[in-house]
């Protein structure tokens, strides 16, 4: 005859069988790795031209636009801008989401997700050499005023140009068009407010945020060629076929 277990001893062997299955439920909590390597990035330096310089008749444009962004912080706008500071995977799907009408959260869409953080890494990558070789100073620096997001503020931080931010936000804004390219206005009017907002904060010129773009849609062409992008993005879009199926199931 079996012998029964305790009923705490019942309820632990529960709790440790599940355990890892729970923790590993959490996308959130997984690591990830860029889909190239730095020294595998297209070197973007030898694509964008040289930011202009303080005597540059191009450098207008940069002031000019510093200032709008001065006079945009004590709006809702300028608030957005602040929340725009601190991108992630799921910031990103929340920011598209919203605009979408999609609530695209991490839990729903964890291929989304694991896409969005390979890519972010991506671009960090694909910019690297570029910020590096331009050095440019933000203009916080050059103008010696505070930004709006003074927590991220460097003394030393030479890489404005161009921008990681702008860089990323076009990058998944194009990839998420291809998912879903029912919504490709709303998707990259984000993509462009994104960029936007970091010469709002005065953490990049203009010129920074429009080479931004201009790299994102170089990194997004080039990351299609790599093996284990295709396999992911190819999770992903599934998943957002299953989704939009079961959505339309509901009465």
């Amino acid at each position: 005859m079996k012998k029964l277990l305790s009923l705490p001893l019942a309820l632990l062997l529960v709790v440790l069988s599940t355990a890892p299955a729970l923790a590993g439920d959490d996308v959130t909590q997984e690591s990830f790795q860029p889909f190239y390597t730095r020294a595998e990035a297209p070197h973007l330096e030898n694509v964008l031209p040289a930011p202009p310089t303080l005597v540059d008749p191009l450098f207008y444009y940069d002031w000019a636009q510093y200032q709008w962004g001065l006079s945009m912080r004590d709006t809702e706008r300028g608030r957005q801008a602040v929340d725009d500071a601190y991108i992630c995977a799921a910031y990103f799907m929340q920011r598209y989401g919203e605009a979408i009408g999609i609530p695209l959260t991490p839990q729903a869409y964890p291929e989304l997700y694991r896409l969005f953080s390979r890519l972010h890494l991506t671009e960090q990558q694909a910019g690297a050499s570029a910020k590096l070789h331009f050095q440019r100073v933000r203009p916080y620096q050059q103008y010696k005023e505070p930004s709006g997001v003074p927590e991220h503020e460097s003394p030393t931080d030479y890489t404005s140009y161009p921008s990681g931010h702008t860089h990323a936000s076009w990058l998944t804004g194009l990839t998420l068009v291809t998912l879903a390219p029912e919504y490709t206005e709303q998707i990259m009017k984000v993509a462009y407010e994104l960029g936007q907002s970091r010469v709002i904060v005065g953490f990049h010129y203009q010129s920074d945020v429009d080479m931004g773009r201009i790299a994102g849609s170089i990194t997004f062409a080039r990351v299609m060629a790599e093996p284990e992008f295709q396999k992911q993005y190819e999770k992903a879009r599934k998943e957002f076929i299953k989704n939009k199926k079961k959505k339309k199931k509901k009465p």
